[in-house]
């Protein structure tokens, strides 16, 4: 049944910005030798070889110049901010998000970001404006007007050549209530998380290991989006909710200097309205690559229904 000519919005457009994947740069940044005799040494061996490279912060700086240009009314990170978790990477990071991010910014860890165990205070904790206050804090919410960002942390310390994540079941208890509760509030539910919690996007050496945790806590209690970054890879997916199916968006690293439009830096602009049933999404993708006109791929759209 069409909706009725004469229902209003209920609710002015709020637009949301989506990238992840930052991997900013670090040469030139001292740190002492002893921090790499871990799984950082890994890391830092594949930046210098290769991705250095292909992580270029001046396609990360074209891409945040037409971020800003759209004036989103939030920003949703996704993860890998920094390349090996150092404090002073975790201090500069902080720095690049206050100087360059609009105020309404949420932010979740990557892999990268911890890819050792180390203090809180020193590293993502220094990202708190944005994140959750300390490590036992998540999943996390922040709230814009109807929109509610919901921060599921998926980076842990994991052995050597893995890129994995858990959620772990406490963070997937709780992801269910803060869904049931937003739900029942009538919030458009945003849940950000670095790995991909669809299966087969990536291999087993960089999954989501406990997914299933994930899925269950979505087809329990519903979301209206799913944003992640991690496989550096644009692209759409899903996961059934309790009575529709939950898009899964994928964004490609925003530093990425590459061709093609699955891997090519890029961002979602995402602009949500409130409608007399529910709410309208639409969704566009923007492509980033030096020397290039910023190229905006045709708009997805999805209409959310509330029931009665």
């Amino acid at each position: 049944m069409e909706a009725d000519d004469s229902a209003e919005e209920t609710m002015n457009d709020i637009t949301l910005a989506h990238l992840s994947d930052l991997h900013l740069a670090h040469d030139g940044l001292r740190f002492p030798a002893w921090a790499l005799l871990n799984k950082r040494m890994t890391s830092q061996l594949s930046w210098r070889r290769k991705r250095r490279f292909l992580h270029v912060d001046t396609v990360l700086e074209s891409l945040v110049t037409d971020i800003r240009a759209m004036t989103p009314d939030a920003v949703a990170l996704t993860g890998d901010l920094t390349n090996l978790g150092l404090p002073v990477e975790c201090r500069r990071a902080a720095s690049w998000v206050s100087a360059r991010l609009p105020q309404q910014t949420a932010i979740i860890p990557g892999n990268h970001d911890m890819l050792v165990r180390a203090p809180w205070g020193t590293t993502l904790g220094l990202w708190k404006p944005w994140m959750a206050t300390r490590p036992d804090d998540f999943p996390f919410v922040r709230r814009i007007g109807p929109l509610a960002l919901i921060g599921v942390n998926s980076a842990c310390p994991t052995p050597w050549f893995s890129a994995a994540g858990r959620i772990g079941a406490a963070q997937a208890a709780r992801l269910t209530d803060i869904l049931h509760e937003t739900g029942r509030e009538g919030a458009f539910r945003v849940v950000m998380i670095h790995h991909p919690p669809v299966p087969g996007i990536v291999s087993r050496r960089k999954a989501l290991l406990d997914g299933g945790l994930f899925a269950t806590a979505i087809a329990r209690a519903g979301a209206e989006l799913v944003l992640h970054g991690h496989s550096h890879r644009s692209g759409l997916s899903s996961l059934p909710g309790p009575t529709a199916t939950v898009p899964v968006l994928g964004i490609a690293s925003a530093s990425m200097l590459a061709r093609g439009q699955e891997r090519m830096a890029a961002w979602h602009h995402i602009r949500i309205a409130g409608t007399g049933r529910g709410y309208a999404a639409e969704i566009r993708r923007r492509l980033v690559a030096p020397g290039q006109p910023v190229q905006e791929l045709p708009p997805w759209r999805f209409d959310v229904y509330r029931l009665p």
